[in-house]
């Protein structure tokens, strides 16, 4: 629960699902969020090997994410728990 629970980080991962996003993206994506708790959780995520940081141009700066192999793995059981909240009408 520490790599995954909390505030944002399931969002995160749900949301880089369908392939690498730029921070801008996922920021507007996740528009109930402070830019910088997202850059933070990502941070975290990142070091914990959830994610893959890419950096596109330095100037300007243009970053993308995508999940890493563990990343995907957590995704399962994402997935798994939207099953299980679906399937109780929860």
């Amino acid at each position: 629960m520490r790599l995954i629970g909390g505030k944002w980080k399931g969002s995160i991962l749900w949301h880089l699902q369908s392939g690498p996003t730029r921070f801008n993206e996922l920021a507007r994506q996740l528009s109930g969020a402070n830019r910088k708790v997202i850059n933070d959780r990502l941070k975290e995520m990142e070091e914990h090997g959830l994610v893959q940081r890419h950096v596109l141009s330095e100037r300007p700066i243009a970053v993308e994410y995508s999940l890493s192999k563990l990343g995907k793995e957590a995704l399962t059981v994402l997935r798994k728990l939207e099953k299980w909240i679906s399937s109780n009408d929860l």
